[in-house]
Parts: C-alpha cells; sequence; structure tokens
C-alpha cells in the first residue's frame, strides 16, 4: 500500500479546513466538536473537520431565511440565475481534479471511479443553468371569467443533506435544482465528507452568488435532526438511508414541510435468455459493486434463467474474481476498500448471514487478508440464493451480489418486485423492445436496458421505501417550485367615439 498521497493542508485553504460558510463569509464554528477523518486504506488520520452546533445551525438557517424574505435571489429572473449557476459550473469545472482527490481521500473512492464521476457536478449545474434560462416559471390560461397567472414561485429556504458516499454528485443534484428554482440553501455535510461542498461554497463566493444563499456546515446526526426541526426550513432534500429517511419524513409531517427524500435499494439486473454472456458480463461487471458496493444503484441481485444458472454463475464468478481490488490511489483498482470500519462490520454481518442462510459463496466471502491494513473486502458472488434469504433483501452496500435462478419472466418480475425497494434496475437481452416492454413491469423509479445509464434530464427517484419525489430534469426542479394561481379579470375595453 503507497503513502497516503493527499495533504490537506497544502491542497485546501484554510477556509475550507476549518471554517463554514454561512451569509457570504468564511466563518468559525461555536463548537469545538471535531471529526477525525481516517483514510479507508492506511487507518490512519489525515485530517479534522470542525463540526457545528445548534448556534451554527441557527446563523446559517437564518442567513438563508433572511436572503429569501429580502434578498434578490427568489427575484432574479431564471435568466439572471442562470448566469450565476453557469459561473459556478466554471469555477468548479477548475477544481474537478481536487475534488476528485478529496473524494478518495475521505472515502476510499478508487481514482478512476472518482475521475469518471466528479465531472457530474458541473454537469447538473450546467443542465440546471439551461433550464433556468428557459423555464416558464409563469404562464397564463384563461379561464371562464378571465384569466388566470400560475406563478411557480421558489419553495423558500430548502435543507438539503448528501450523504457521505458520493457527497459531491448528490449536492450537485439538489443544489443546481434549488439554486434554479430561487431557493435558498442550508448544506449540512456528513462528518465523514465535510470538504467536498465547502469547496463548493468557494466557487458560489467567486461566482458572486448573493450572501445567505448558499450555506455550508458540517454536521453529526444529532443536530442534522435539529436542522431538519426548524420551523424556519421550508424544505428538506435528503439522500441516505431509509431509516433515517423515515425519521426525517415524521418531522416534516409533524409542520407539513416539504420532504424529496432519496433512499435505499436492492435493484436487479434480470438477464433474459436470449442476452449475449459476453456483453452482459462486461456491463455487469461495472454495475453490480461499483466503488466496492457502496452506491444506492448498485445492481446487487443478478436474476439468470435456469437453464442458463450454471454457466453464468462460472463466467460471472470469473469476471469478479478478476477485478483489481487495492489501493483506491492506483489507476488500475477497480475494488477499493469500504469507507470505515463501521461498514466493514455491517458487509462482514451480511457475509456471515448468507453463510448461515444457506448460500453458497462462489468466490470471495471474506475480509481481505492481501493487505495490513485498510478496510477491504473481498468482491463476493454468492449464488443458491432465494428471495427471502437477508442478503436478497436487504441493502449491504458492500461488494456482495446474490445471483438468484427463475423459472420464466413472470416470476423473473415478481422476484424483482418483491422487494421494499425501489431504486433502479437493469434488464440485459438482445431484442430492445422485449427489454422496453418488461422494464415497464418492474416497480422501479429507473431501469435501463444492457447497460446502466443516469442522465441529467432524467428523473432518478424510488419507488416504495426507496423514496419520496424525484431529483434530475424538470422534475427535480420542480421538487423545489410551489404552485400559485392569480385570478383577474378580462380587462373591459370601453367604448371610445369620435
Amino acid at each position: 500500500m503507497s503513502n497516503f498521497p493527499f495533504d490537506p493542508q497544502s491542497e485546501l485553504s484554510e477556509d475550507v479546513l476549518s471554517r463554514f460558510y454561512i451569509d457570504g463569509q468564511w466563518v468559525q464554528g461555536g463548537s469545538s466538536a471535531s471529526f477525525s477523518l481516517v483514510s479507508p486504506s492506511t487507518e490512519v488520520a489525515f485530517a479534522t473537520a470542525r463540526l457545528a452546533d445548534t448556534g451554527d445551525v441557527d446563523r446559517a438557517v437564518n442567513a438563508a431565511r433572511k436572503a429569501f424574505d429580502t434578498g434578490p435571489w427568489p427575484r432574479m429572473s431564471g435568466t439572471e440565475r442562470a448566469a450565476c449557476l453557469r459561473r459556478m459550473s466554471e469555477a468548479l469545472g477548475l477544481r474537478i481534479p481536487l475534488l476528485s482527490r478529496i473524494w478518495t481521500a475521505e472515502v476510499g473512492a478508487p481514482v478512476g471511479f472518482a475521475d469518471m464521476f466528479a465531472p457530474t457536478a458541473t454537469a447538473m449545474l450546467d443542465y440546471y443553468a439551461g433550464l433556468a434560462s428557459t423555464f416558464a416559471f409563469e404562464e397564463v390560461r384563461s379561464t371562464r371569467n378571465g384569466q388566470a397567472r400560475i406563478i411557480r414561485q421558489p419553495v423558500g429556504v430548502a435543507a438539503l443533506i448528501a450523504p457521505w458516499n458520493a457527497q459531491l454528485p448528490i449536492l450537485s443534484y439538489k443544489l443546481g435544482a434549488a439554486l434554479a428554482a430561487g431557493c435558498t440553501v442550508v448544506v449540512k455535510t456528513p462528518p465523514e465528507t465535510p470538504f467536498d461542498a465547502l469547496v463548493v461554497a468557494e466557487c458560489a463566493h467567486e461566482a458572486g452568488l448573493p450572501p445567505g444563499v448558499l450555506n455550508v456546515i458540517a454536521a453529526d446526526a444529532a443536530h442534522g435532526a435539529y436542522l431538519v426541526a426548524k420551523r424556519e426550513v421550508d424544505k428538506v432534500s435528503f439522500t441516505g438511508s431509509t431509516a433515517t429517511g423515515k425519521l426525517i419524513a415524521k418531522t416534516c409531517a409533524d409542520r407539513l414541510a416539504r420532504v424529496t427524500l432519496e433512499l435505499g435499494g436492492k435493484s436487479a439486473a434480470i438477464v433474459l435468455d436470449d442476452a449475449e454472456l459476453d456483453p452482459t458480463l462486461a456491463a455487469l461487471a461495472q454495475v453490480t459493486m461499483p466503488f466496492s458496493g457502496q452506491i444506492c444503484f448498485a445492481q446487487t441481485r443478478i436474476l439468470v434463467p435456469r437453464s442458463r444458472e450454471r454457466a453464468f454463475i462460472e463466467a460471472y464468478s470469473a469476471v469478479i474474481g478478476g477485478l483489481e481490488v487495492g489501493d483506491p490511489w492506483s489507476i488500475n483498482t477497480q475494488i477499493g476498500p469500504l469507507a470505515n470500519r463501521r461498514q466493514l462490520d455491517r458487509v462482514m454481518g451480511y457475509i456471515e448471514a448468507g453463510y448461515t442462510e444457506g448460500a453458497r459463496v462462489v468466490t470471495g466471502g471474506d475480509r481481505s487478508r492481501r493487505f495490513e491494513t485498510g478496510f477491504f473486502v473481498e468482491p463476493t458472488v454468492f449464488a443458491g440464493v432465494t428471495p427471502h434469504m437477508t442478503i436478497a433483501r436487504e441493502e449491504i452496500f458492500g461488494p456482495v451480489v446474490s445471483i438468484i435462478a427463475y423459472d420464466d419472466i413472470d416470476q423473473a418480475i415478481e422476484i424483482a418486485n418483491d422487494t421494499d425497494f425501489g431504486l433502479s434496475g437493469t434488464v440485459f437481452t438482445s431484442d430492445v423492445e422485449r427489454g422496453s416492454a418488461i422494464a415497464r413491469r418492474i416497480r422501479t423509479g429507473n431501469v435501463s436496458v444492457n447497460g446502466l445509464e443516469i442522465a441529467p434530464n432524467a428523473p432518478f427517484g424510488g419507488f416504495k421505501q426507496s423514496g419520496i419525489g424525484r431529483e434530475g430534469g424538470p422534475e427535480g426542479l420542480g421538487a423545489f417550485l410551489e404552485h400559485q394561481a392569480i385570478y383577474l379579470p378580462v380587462p373591459v375595453t370601453r367604448a371610445t367615439t369620435e
């Protein structure tokens, strides 16, 4: 394992390292509470994050409230807001290499993975800048007695909470849409990934975002709950675990605050009887355990025809067993460490449950012994899995995949839908139209045929316990808007005489 190649002191500004961004200024937190960031590959602390107290949360929310109630941002035109978003995107683009490195340092995302997905942030800001400049924030509809002006207004102050596994890309979904809509925001980052959003704040400051429009703090779960409960917060957008999402939903329900939740997944990849093996395997290698399986849309259940089960298991396990496991700072690494010891213990617990309930490991199945340090788990494939086993029903968030056999397509769809979740899914077939027809029957928010794609202009979100609402596309913008109807009589034309 290489020495840790990230030096926060030289690569990050003093503001990002030790301050919060509130009301257009870099400020010291009111508490001495902090969190030690530990490298997932070396298990050595490399930075310390300052954590917010209730006073910091109050200051951030009050700044956002004032900026919304009296500031210029909500009253700007969509075109004016779009210009600022584009400037933010330009500043962010210059920092993408840094943000990619932060991702690897904080949670061990392999550099190849981070380099591929970090630019999502600028893509999302650019998309919402384009949408804001053309979106119909007002329209006129004829009524029986006159007309109604339909005003799409920003919902107000929004609390944006993105998870530790993909802080930058997921935050960009929320932030792009919220700012395009005219909201003011408070971003609460998790202690494990405090720096990404603060770098975004640097970009917003350079772009001339008015004070109070964007406020960024790092805080633990208790202070996140305090933020969500504040009456001055009109909207909460949260991505994370289903358990936490339910608590947030209950808090918002008490005061009818608007809420968007993007939660867990247990997505199924359905391999049809006519799917070509080699391209299917190549695609599945990318989407079943990306970032060591710590991605909500990972296709962690593979459903295969019983007639092809043995051949598929042999071929797929060979592909997974051949993935390069190692140092996340190496460009050749495909499977890096899990983010922290908590995740390691969680994943090992699920692997043990697989053994106990009778599933058969065909590759992996243990903590990797190749490395003296680091939270490494061998890429693990279980066969002989039934739909009611724990590993087939619960989100593991690790490099663990279950192969489940089916007898006909109706049974495959039944198995795919027999889950509390409904976030993503894939269908592999040589007949795209057949794949599309099957995709319509899967109760999940996103389904891809012969691969997996997520696009800025398409909605992303889940059915059932995978969440409420959508992010991305015009649907994501709509999540930050309220609709007001103003009824007006038809103007009376006075008769004139010469």
